[in-house]
């Protein structure tokens, strides 16, 4: 594998995608995050995603089924919320961090939600996303050199992860969703 996360994210455009083939933009994504690198955290803490789930809303009149998500966070609803201004962006929230790729001109919202992930430092697997924010966030000063988080691009062996509904996640009528965009390490 030799794409980046920053290459991956800012080629995808979900408005050259269908119901049919969004499930396999999201899986190269998923590939890249989750056999292609990790976070850095001020030059010490490794933080390498085992699972991810994507979102994704689009923003215009009469969007098609699949392109509609409520339960997607950063998105215009009752209030008009501005666009990330980058690709990549960390978006800290109740359900942990999701890392944005957002195209104001297309008019959509994209991301994917960090659901487990590796902390360097044990190799432990965390499945609680929201300690993600005291992994990446908590243990850091923002005096000094500051805080400081990148990605690091370190292939390694790409495996097809596992695909499955994402979690938690119902409709009006307490209906489980049933868009396949959670993927797994293996």
């Amino acid at each position: 594998m030799s794409t980046s996360l920053e290459q991956v994210l800012s080629s995808f455009n979900a408005r050259n995608e269908t119901n049919l083939t969004i499930l396999e933009k999201f899986k190269e994504i998923a590939k890249v995050v989750l056999y292609g690198g990790y976070f850095l955290v001020n030059e010490k803490a490794h933080i390498y995603p085992t699972e991810i789930e994507f979102y994704l809303h689009g923003e215009r009149n009469n969007e098609p089924a699949w392109m509609i998500d409520k339960k997607m966070i950063h998105r215009n609803g009752k209030e008009q919320v501005p666009y990330f201004p980058n690709t990549g962006s960390l978006f800290p929230h109740t359900f942990g961090i999701d890392v944005t790729f957002e195209n104001e001109i297309e008019e959509y919202r994209a991301s994917f939600l960090i659901r487990s992930y590796r902390y360097e430092k044990d190799g432990e697997i965390i499945t609680n996303p929201t300690y993600l924010w005291e992994d990446m966030f908590g243990y850091n000063s923002f005096t000094g050199s500051g805080l400081i988080i990148k990605w690091v691009d370190e292939p390694s062996e790409t495996k097809e992860p596992v695909t499955n509904t994402r979690l938690n996640l119902k409709d009006e009528n307490g209906n489980q969703d049933t868009k396949p965009w959670r993927f797994t390490k293996v």
